[in-house]
Order: C-alpha cells, then sequence, then structure tokens
C-alpha cells in the first residue's frame, strides 16, 4: 500500500486520465439559423452550430440577460470588417475554457489536500484502486494510537486499507446521488495487528481521476 506524506498533494504521482473523444452526430455539425432581435428592434439572421448556441445560452443565463442583448453586445464591440457568427463562435469558447479553468483550479489537488488537512478527525483520500492518496496528522495519530509498532517505518511499509463496499461501487453509487455520502467498514492491517471501524465517504472534488474522501467516524 502506497500512503501519501501528511501535507503533500501528490500531484505527481496522479496517473493522467485517459478520456475518450466524444461523439458528434450530424446534427450537431448542421448549422442552425435563428433570427434574434435586440432592445432596440434591430433584427439579425445567425447561423450558428448548436454546441456554440448551448454556449451563448450559458452565457446569457450567468450574465442575467437574453441572447438577443448577449448577441446585440458583441455585435457593438465587432470591427467593421469582423464576422459576426465567427466572433460569437470565439466568445463562446473562450467563455467556456475560462470557466473550466476556473473549475480545474478549484479542483486541484492542493485544495483537495487543504480539505483533508482542515479535517479533526482522521481523514484520507482513495483511489478508485484502494490505494491512499493523502491523509491527514490525525490519521497518523489514530494508527500510531492503535496500531503501536516498534519500528514506524512499517506503517508505510505493510500497511493495507480496505473497505467493506468496493470502490467502483461506491464510486458509482455516489455519482447517482449527488451531494450525498455513504457510511461503510474498513480495516485496516499493518503486519499482524488490524483495526476495524466505520467511514463516511464522499466523491472527492477533483478533475485528475475519481477519488474518494474518506472520514473516519468510529474505529
Amino acid at each position: 500500500m502506497l500512503i501519501a506524506k501528511p501535507g503533500s498533494n501528490a500531484a505527481s504521482d496522479i496517473e493522467p486520465v485517459e478520456e475518450s473523444l466524444p461523439a458528434i452526430d450530424a446534427e450537431e455539425i448542421e448549422p442552425r439559423f435563428r433570427a434574434v432581435v435586440g432592445r432596440g428592434g434591430e433584427r439579425r439572421g445567425i447561423r450558428l452550430e448548436r454546441i456554440y448556441w448551448d454556449g451563448l445560452g450559458r452565457m446569457s443565463t450567468a450574465g442575467k440577460m437574453s441572447t438577443a442583448d448577449l448577441v446585440q453586445y458583441t455585435a457593438s464591440q465587432m470591427p467593421e470588417s469582423g464576422n459576426l457568427a465567427s466572433l460569437l463562435r470565439v466568445l463562446s469558447l473562450k467563455w467556456a475554457l475560462r470557466r473550466l479553468d476556473s473549475v480545474e483550479d478549484i479542483s486541484s489537488m492542493a485544495n483537495v489536500n487543504a480539505i483533508i488537512q482542515a479535517s479533526p478527525s482522521p481523514t484520507i483520500l482513495l483511489t478508485h484502486d484502494k490505494k491512499i492518496q493523502l491523509f491527514n496528522d490525525p490519521f497518523l495519530s489514530m494508527l500510531r494510537q492503535r496500531l503501536p509498532l516498534s519500528d514506524a517505518s512499517q506503517l508505510t511499509k505493510s500497511l493495507r486499507f480496505s473497505v467493506d463496499t468496493h470502490i467502483e461501487e461506491a464510486i458509482e453509487t455516489l455519482n447517482r446521488n449527488k451531494g450525498r455520502t455513504l457510511n461503510t467498514g474498513f480495516t485496516i492491517t499493518v503486519g499482524t495487528q488490524t483495526l476495524k471501524g466505520q467511514i463516511n465517504l464522499a466523491l472527492a472534488p477533483t478533475h485528475e481521476k475519481s477519488m474518494l474522501i474518506g472520514y473516519i467516524s468510529r474505529y
């Protein structure tokens, strides 16, 4: 069992996620015509692919304005030789990438580590293959108290951690039930010593790969 050092974000240990490219159907690449009317009554006919209309819709909702007002504002910023449809495509993608950067920053391993270190109870970060990626000082104190060893290095060399629920099933269950936690039993083994208890599992807010934060509630 590999255990990260307390306080370490262990970002270099995260395996890259292999993401498959999304499928694209014929309807998605067919430009859709819409006539939009701004506040001054100016009417514009625009052809954009569905994904860009979706992006503009999200921008409008976030900005608390109508899509027509967003188009009108964009047109007012367009140079004389510019193409409004092209400008809207660029605007939509830039907005989406800015949102993505913000989400990835919030869900970084450094922030996940801060959540774990801030917990007053023994807390760990579990990967899908049951490896402890991160842990906090209360978790280490629990091990030292309940599993006393003459050689402290044994904690990192021979520790085995398991939960009563399959990790893959726990991740699937929590993905289906957003905002919920899953309580299950756990077992820690170091050499011939064993520690059992209860742990609350929650999806870790990280984009690198699916992981679980485990808050030990009883041991």
